[in-house]
């Protein structure tokens, strides 16, 4: 068929849309909503996990950490001189370097008088060459800066270059104070790059460890990493895998220094870490949009369906004057080819519009913010998705036309067995979108109820009310512990003796931590062997003040809870969480049992347990994590935040603590405080807006349907009127008719609904990693589906039943 042909047939369907302007202006309308959902996603997708990383050969670069091999998994780092062994030893790697395990941690700096908070990682100075990224400004920084002694040496993202300096090029060379001593800027680095994920500031390991006072941290600054590595060519990330679990065996050798037994190197993708955990709801997110698409270019197929049945007469007069099958069929699919290319426009208007409004509520930490952008790449998937739209909405009417009986269609005046084959087609085409609705409300439903499930989640400590306060140490005046200790205590016991306060203690870390909160990789309890060692999981640690429990109202089952008598003169005492109590002394009462940190051949002293606390979700809300606590002032102050239990608000709060800390200490400021629930908010903001964004595509899921059930009705009621007017002129009552329009609805909601179940069982399973205390096929949440689905038919089907029961009868027979 010639493009001349074709031209032609796309010129009719402007003039004949002129012609229908509300009948083309509903089927665009619907077709460019599902394409912009569609081409907004694809936009997300293609800028987070498609568009190559600013890397050199990003398919080599890979990044490796330990976990335990029993145990849930945790986030183990190596040690400093792990990475030097590794350098020499393999062959699989053609460099390797390290990085902070902590990843990008909240630091203050100063900028003159300005003071900044910024998100900072120390890396060893070979990491950018490792990388294998070059800066667009300046120098990345060297082995040369991770000396001791060296120039203090750091590199902005591209986003803090632009956030605190405004993108000026004089950047180089200028000053920022962390900890009283100065650091030079030295280079920026492209917009895409970003590791670890929410970087705005590099800095060495040896040049941030020289401002920690404290020596434990200032070790473990300089000793706890994660590896990044780039592998050799033609090395798999499988076969350097296997080469590292042969070299790490030698740092478990009995002897070695620090043996560390039962542990195993992870190596993954760089790529898939600097995405992990983002791919999955995005994919996911992106199917669902697909399946609106579908449904939406059902609507506008039952739509064409419906025109091509007025324009029934035309096509048999085309056809009695010779046009092909392959014509009529042409015909009908340069019709919806302009409606989907209309559309096609629309929605690249509605996606470059809605675009910075979906990214502003996607939450903090998006990686690749950057590069989300409208190209040419989603100009071509918008191209892509019109042509397939065009085929989707278009092919049933093109069927329906070349099934034309042209004799019997001119023998009884056009109302031959296109109608009945269109009324097939529309029914199918209803039944499945039904059945794709099903699909889509069931995986928001599971969302939802996942979501509803984590955010009443028992937390094991009383989160109500609780404000975290952020101090401000000099550290210079507080390096000693003891000074500290003293200043905190003082604070406190200030604090409890105000109105509106019930109660105050120091804390290390806040809620929800993660990785930069502490751990004890591993830990012996008195009696253990040591293959039962190996079997113990990571703990997290917390170094505790004695109020802690009481502030936190974190219920201790048995024994007591830290005294202000456990100095680090007195006899070493912990706490461990309920479930660390039962795996270490099955049947035993713990309390008055021994434990210590590290294997049974470490050096560490053996901690006598004085009480049993309930597991909480302090340091991971999905996860709760086994507890090692042991008292502040026997093994590290550092707390620099007062959680307080206030009955007065955050506001009084924070007000409280800076006044009484200017009383005990002039030099000492608050920055600011926080409420529990803000804290919270992080860890669900992912949960909340993958079910929020699948709630929204439900629910249009569920209109597109029902409209499209709702069109398939008030058409056959519209066929059907002198079937109906026999009826009623038979007797059949208003009842009567309504019943037979509603059941026919109800049975193709039904059909479809039953489809759809089938594949969300399957396809349910898919949702597994993203939920929380909830199964995939939660029969709740099917249930509901269903009913919320037929719920919507019948609603649906109602003002078509109706409508056919206004029939008058004896006028329609006598116009018969």
């Amino acid at each position: 068929m010639s493009l001349e042909l074709w031209r032609g047939y796309a010129v009719l369907a402007l003039r004949d849309g002129r012609r229908a302007g509300a009948f083309h202006g509903a089927a665009v309308a619907t077709l460019a909503l599902g394409m912009a959902g569609a081409t907004v996603m694809f936009t997300l997708i293609q800028g987070i996990l498609l568009r190559p990383l600013p890397v050199a050969d990003e398919d080599r670069l890979v990044l490796s950490w330990q976990e335990p091999l029993a145990g849930p998994p945790s986030h183990v780092p190596y040690r400093a001189a792990d990475i030097e062994e590794i350098a020499l030893a393999t062959t699989a790697f053609q460099a390797v370097t390290g990085v902070g395990y902590n990843g990008a941690f909240e630091a203050d700096w100063q900028d003159g008088q300005a003071p900044i908070t910024a998100h900072t990682a120390a890396v060893m100075g070979e990491f950018f060459r490792v990388a294998g990224v070059d800066p667009i400004l300046g120098r990345a920084l060297t082995a040369a800066d991770d000396r001791a002694g060296a120039g203090k040496a750091i590199v902005l993202s591209h986003g803090a270059w632009q956030r605190l300096f405004g993108g000026s090029p004089d950047v180089i060379g200028r000053s920022l104070v962390a900890r009283h001593h100065g650091f030079t800027i030295v280079g920026v680095m492209p917009p895409d790059f970003e590791y670890p994920r929410g970087v705005e500031i590099w800095v060495t390991l040896a040049a941030y460890a020289a401002t920690e006072l404290n020596e434990a941290f200032r070790e473990g600054l300089l000793n706890d990493v994660e590896m990044l590595a780039r592998l050799r060519p033609g090395v798999s990330v499988e076969q350097a895998a296997g080469e590292l679990g042969a070299i790490t065996t030698r740092f478990e050798e009995p002897g070695s220094p620090g043996a560390r037994r039962g542990f195993q190197p992870i190596v993954r993708p760089y790529k898939a870490v600097v995405v992990g955990g983002i791919d999955r709801p995005l994919v996911l997110l992106f199917a669902a949009v697909a399946l609106i698409l579908i449904i939406a270019s059902a609507n506008v197929a039952n739509l064409l369906l419906v025109r091509g049945e007025s324009k029934r007469n035309e096509l048999v007069i085309r056809a009695a004057l010779g046009a092909s099958r392959g014509r009529l069929m042409a015909q009908q699919l340069a019709e919806s080819v302009v409606l989907s290319l209309f559309a096609g426009v629309a929605a690249l208007l509605l996606a470059e519009w809605s675009l910075p409004t979906v990214t502003r509520l996607v939450p903090d930490g998006l990686p690749r913010l950057s590069s989300i952008r409208v190209d040419r790449g989603v100009l071509l998937f918008t191209l892509a998705v019109a042509g397939l739209a065009a085929a989707a909405s278009g092919l049933a009417p093109a069927i329906a036309a070349a099934r034309l009986d042209l004799v019997a269609s001119l023998r009884i005046g056009g109302r031959g067995p296109i109608g009945s084959a269109s009324r097939r087609g529309r029914r199918a085409l209803v039944v499945a979108q039904v059945a794709l609705a099903v699909i889509v409300v069931a995986s928001a439903g599971l969302l939802a109820r996942s979501l509803q499930r984590l955010e009443t989640a028992d937390m094991g400590l009383s989160s109500d009310r609780i404000v975290f306060v952020e101090l401000d140490l000099p550290i210079e005046r507080y390096a000693d512990q003891r000074r500290r200790g003293q200043f905190l205590d003082a604070l406190v016991e200030r604090l409890q003796g105000l109105p509106g306060i019930e109660g105050a203690t120091p804390i290390n870390a806040l809620p929800f931590a993660g990785a930069t909160g502490w751990d004890v990789p591993r830990f012996t309890a008195e009696g253990q062997s040591a293959d039962q060692v190996l079997e113990n999981p990571a703990l997290n640690l917390e170094a505790i003040h004695p109020t802690y429990f009481s502030t936190l109202q974190v219920m201790v089952l048995r024994g007591r809870a830290f005294l202000p008598t456990d100095v680090r003169d007195a006899p070493h005492v912990a706490i461990v969480s309920d479930g660390v109590a039962a795996r270490a002394w099955p049947g035993q009462d713990p309390v008055g049992q021994r434990v210590k940190m590290g294997g049974p051949g470490s050096d560490d002293e053996w901690l006598t347990i004085v009480g049993i606390a309930a597991t909480t979700r302090y340091r991971a809300l999905a996860t709760p994590r086994p507890t090692l606590y042991v008292p502040a002032a026997q093994f590290m102050i550092t707390a620099d935040r007062l959680a307080v239990r206030t009955s007065a608000g955050p506001a009084s709060a924070l007000t409280a603590v800076r006044e009484s800390a200017r009383v005990i200490d002039s030099t000492v400021t608050v920055t600011r405080a926080m409420p529990y629930g803000e804290l919270l908010a992080i860890p669900l903001a992912w949960p909340r807006f993958n079910a929020l964004l699948l709630t929204v595509f439900a629910i249009a899921a569920l209109l597109l349907s029902s409209v499209g059930l709702y069109g398939v009705l008030a058409a056959s009621v519209g066929r059907r009127h002198a079937e109906i007017g026999v009826r009623m002129s038979l007797g059949a009552t208003a009842a009567d008719i309504r019943r037979l329009i509603l059941g026919e609805g109800l049975r193709l909601a039904v059909v479809g609904v039953t489809c759809g179940l089938a594949i969300a069982l399957v396809v349910a399973r898919g949702l597994e990693a993203l939920l929380f205390d909830v199964r995939p096929l939660d029969p709740s949440t099917l249930v509901g589906t269903a009913c919320v689905i037929v719920g919507a038919s019948v609603l649906a089907s109602y003002l078509p039943a109706r409508r056919a029961t206004r029939v008058d009868p004896i006028a329609l027979l006598r116009s018969e």
